[in-house]
């Protein structure tokens, strides 16, 4: 595969749902972690896959950050419009659609990085430490899911141009979600 990983399906028998492996080749040999999910109400065979593979991604230990993403659902309409997407339904109908967007946390640093107009501007200055204490104290007493999000989202956000500041934000946010769902 693509960059040495691979991925492979297994169904699970007895509409069981199904398992992900990824295998990455390190040296000559083939390294494969497994997880599996089960087939979902929509699309059950394509959302089973779906879950499976991101599970078998935590599994390497990426990808934890897709849990904590808010349901998001593409925009679609019968009208061409400027960057959007056309499709086909089975019968033939076209439509155009525009996939949901991502928070900006969600999104590789690379995409998050000023704009070459904006970069002659000085950012104001930031207590990066200030603000990672007071997320974290925060963090340790937060049970709601939604508001702890919320707020990590404000966070980072202070801590843009700070790669090491938002990397010790993200550490602080997985450890807490992690807390969470072991008490749920």
């Amino acid at each position: 595969g693509k960059a040495g990983w691979r991925n492979e399906y297994r169904d699970i028998p007895n509409n069981g749902g199904v398992e992900c492996g990824i295998s990455i080749k390190i040296g000559s040999e083939w390294v494969t972690k497994w997880d599996a999910a089960e087939n979902t109400q929509v699309e059950a065979v394509k959302g089973g896959r779906s879950g499976a593979m991101k599970r078998a991604a935590v599994q390497w230990g990426i990808g934890r950050y897709l849990y904590n993403l808010e349901e998001g659902f593409a925009q679609i309409s019968s009208d061409k419009k400027q960057g959007w997407h056309r499709a086909k339904l089975k019968d033939g109908t076209g439509f155009y659609w525009l996939p949901p967007s991502l928070p900006d946390w969600a999104m590789p640093a690379s995409c998050n990085q000023p704009s070459p107009e904006n970069t002659n501007q000085k950012s104001p200055s930031v207590d990066c430490e200030q603000i990672l204490k007071d997320f974290s104290d925060y963090a340790a007493t937060e049970t709601d899911k939604k508001k702890l999000i919320e707020r990590y989202q404000h966070d980072w956000q202070l801590l843009d141009g700070h790669d090491d500041a938002q990397t010790k934000c993200v550490q602080v946010m997985n450890i807490r979600i992690n807390e969470l769902k072991q008490v749920a």
